[in-house]
């Protein structure tokens, strides 16, 4: 007797961890500035590098800020700085060839005035999964065995492949007064529709902006711009129908030149799909004298779905702190997403969190000044059973209203992927002994619901063929009222 054996190839999830780090660092002011008051700070966070070693993930990588802020004479001013940080996070049995998948978010991002500086404080939360691939070797076939009876099986898997990239650019031009600045620029991409092509895949897009200006007579306003865009991702030997498009926006400027304000956007689309593959493999077998049994065994794998985007609205009151002076009027406000709990469930994956909105309004005095609160949101996102990794998260908020109590909103805007982790079990050996009961004569036998005449037949060591001369037409799995004449 011949024993045929193939390997397949599956990734499974090793370890899923999730740590917090703090980050403080010392912030140098621009030359002849003077540390006033910040009144706000865009942090953008990049991880640069994830490498796996012995003793974990080590992870590098910087946060860029942008500031407003005040110097002690009231005078408005805004600076880029930026931090750089290393950490490793923990992880036995970690190996080189594992993959990393890390999303990185900040809990807190402030920065208050230390001497003649400022300081840098805040809280960066790690969420890594650690993904593995392993070679399985499982029995495709059995040769030369007496009156073989074998039941196959196919293992599916799928994983995520890029199938192209293009870098795009962005450009806008508005109108605004003559010796208009612009203290702060924010943005993110979307991918509004693709369709397949000849070249590749054709995408409509928005360019979302949101733009802080000040304008000549030295007033704070907040400019929203939406831009659209359009431009095809060729592909590399793979067709585009089936293709998932993810943009991220990686640059972002904003410059005013006499009554005009040229907007540049960078922006990163990559297309991706699944790569599936199908191996056939022996499920189950049974030879008529019994004389071996199956070794069984089951794994794990993750099986990729493709992406999924939800926007959602969260919305919520603002309580100026006690200490500060009621509000005349609302400048602009900067929000930060902190996802604080993925559940999946029955119906979906739970996300939960709080938008942290930093609120820059004036006074009746007609000074400037401004507080963060926040906003909780919980959504749901679709395909139920399944796990998410986290990508990306991103927020716009817009906060209205005078006096102590304001009123704020935020829009959403999550991007991930899902993936769903399957029970895969094959025949890794066989074993040598009885596989079947050897004991002779007539039998009426009940089966369970669900049983087949295949394991009938493995039971007792007899033909599919045979228990059908016997017993005629039967249907399969049975329901559990059937008996079944069985004779040997």
């Amino acid at each position: 007797m011949d024993v045929e054996k193939v390997s397949f190839n599956v990734d499974t999830l090793y370890a899923r961890l999730e740590e917090q780090v703090p980050i403080e660092s010392a912030i140098p002011l621009p030359q002849g500035r003077t540390a006033g008051s910040v009144l706000s700070v865009t942090p953008q966070l990049q991880i640069r590098e994830a490498r796996v070693g012995d003793a974990g993930v080590r992870l590098s990588g910087q946060l860029q800020l942008h500031l407003v802020a005040e110097t002690g004479e009231r005078v408005l001013y805004c600076f880029d700085a930026a931090a750089e940080f290393t950490h490793l996070v923990p992880v036995n049995g970690a190996a080189e060839a594992m993959q990393p998948r890390i999303f990185g978010q900040l809990l807190k991002c402030a920065c208050h005035r230390e001497d003649d500086g400022l300081r840098l404080s805040a809280v960066l939360d790690l969420k890594v999964w650690l993904l593995q691939s392993r070679e399985v070797g499982a029995v495709s076939a059995i040769r030369g065995a007496v009156g073989l009876e074998s039941r196959e099986a196919a293992v599916l898997t799928r994983r995520r492949s890029l199938l192209g990239a293009k870098a795009i650019q962005i450009r806008d031009e508005l109108g605004v007064e003559a010796g208009t600045n612009v203290l702060e620029s924010k943005g993110t991409v979307r991918i509004l529709s693709s369709r397949p092509t000849a070249e590749g895949v054709a995408l409509e897009g928005e360019l979302f902006s949101a733009l802080v200006l000040l304008d000549p007579e030295g007033r704070l306003k907040e400019m929203t711009v939406r831009t659209p865009f359009s431009d095809t991702v060729r592909l590399e030997g793979a067709p585009g129908e089936g293709a998932n498009l993810a943009g991220e926006l990686t640059g972002l400027t904003a410059r005013v030149d006499g009554e005009a304000l040229f907007l540049n956007g960078d922006v990163s689309v990559s297309a991706y799909g699944s790569a599936e593959s199908r191996t056939r493999i022996l499920s189950d077998a049974y030879d008529e004298g019994g004389t071996f049994l199956c070794h069984r065994e089951e794994t794990m794998g993750l099986m990729y779905l493709g992406p999924v985007v939800k926007e959602d609205t969260a919305e919520g009151p603002l309580a100026v702190p006690n200490h500060m002076p009621e509000v005349q009027q609302v400048l602009y406000s900067r929000a930060l997403p902190a996802i604080l709990r993925l559940e999946p469930r029955s119906e979906g994956t739970l996300l939960e969190g709080v938008a942290l909105v930093t609120t820059v309004y004036r006074c009746d005095s007609g000074l400037l000044h401004s507080f963060t609160g926040e906003i909780p949101f919980s959504l749901t996102l679709p395909g139920p059973g399944s796990l998410v990794l986290p990508l990306s998260a991103a927020a716009f908020s817009a906060v209205t209203g005078r006096g102590r109590l304001l009123q704020g909103r935020v829009d959403l805007i999550f991007a991930g992927e899902r993936y769903e982790e399957n029970r895969i079990p094959y025949t890794d050996d066989l074993l040598s002994g009885a596989g079947t009961q050897q004991s002779r004569g007539i039998l009426i036998y009940a089966p369970d619901a669900g049983e087949t005449l295949f394991d009938l037949g493995k039971r007792f060591g007899i033909p599919q063929r045979r228990l059908r001369e016997l017993n005629g037409e039967v249907t399969e799995p049975f329901s559990g009222a059937e008996r079944i004449l069985i004779i040997k």
